[in-house]
């Protein structure tokens, strides 16, 4: 059965990766679980934004200030996703997107955006352990350095830690899954062989960003495993 992901939370009703739209994610029975991406700040708070300068003065960096400073500064209106809203937003510490997950019974799917040292990958995956439990978790990147380490901590022979490399080529998922990584991709390079190939591996794949209610209808026929997107689809499927 394929599971939907919902994209930065409701990012097409709400600001992206905003705690409104965690919350009306984790309150909709259609998703599976909630993506978000995460940077840390200079006194080494993490975060859930895009990017590491997402505020409307573009020239200050996440990396660069307190938390307590980033949460007194809007976010960039221009970096709303599919959605058009009026108001200011701020930023939504980790903790609280962890603790909207699981009060809604959902599966984080943290984005790794930046490149953490392995301390501070081993601080992150305290935070997520403490909040909703390990195994309840799926960690992303593009930078397949951060889910190699990731792997290396995995305790005893089985592998708790549940990762996907992110790729957007056409030879990323055969690459990864020949690695035995689970992928997620962006859509439009994904085909029924790669699902069927993945699976036969004993592997998943997820798509991203599929926000047209007949492309996602195309996939879950082909069995893919998740959905990554903006939209709520719920009863239409």
């Amino acid at each position: 059965m394929t599971r939907f992901i919902a994209h930065r939370g409701l990012s097409s009703v709400y600001y992206q990766n905003s705690e409104k739209a965690f919350r009306a994610a984790a309150e909709s029975p259609f998703f599976y679980g909630i993506e978000t991406d995460v940077w840390f700040t200079k006194d080494s708070k993490w975060v859930c934004c895009h990017d590491n300068n997402p505020f409307v003065d573009k020239s200050v960096s996440i990396s660069e200030i307190t938390y307590e400073e980033a949460l007194k500064m809007p976010m960039n209106p221009n970096k709303l996703g599919s959605v058009k809203i009026e108001g200011e937003s701020y930023i939504c510490s980790m903790e609280k997107y962890l603790e909207i997950c699981k009060a809604g019974g959902k599966v984080p799917v943290i984005e790794l955006k930046c490149k953490p040292g392995k301390e501070k990958l081993r601080e992150l995956l305290s935070i997520v352990d403490g909040i909703v439990g390990i195994d309840n978790a799926i960690f992303i990147s593009f930078h397949f350095v951060n889910l190699a380490r990731l792997r290396a901590m995995n305790e005893g022979p089985d592998l708790r830690i549940r990762t996907q490399v992110l790729g957007k080529y056409p030879t990323s998922g055969r690459a990864y899954l020949k690695k035995g990584y689970d992928v997620d991709l962006m859509f439009t390079y994904c085909t029924g062989a790669l699902i069927r190939r993945a699976h036969k591996l004993g592997h998943e794949v997820n798509l991203w960003t599929i926000n047209r209610l007949g492309v996602a209808r195309y996939f879950v026929r082909l069995g893919v495993d998740y959905i990554t997107t903006n939209f709520d689809f719920g009863g239409r499927i």
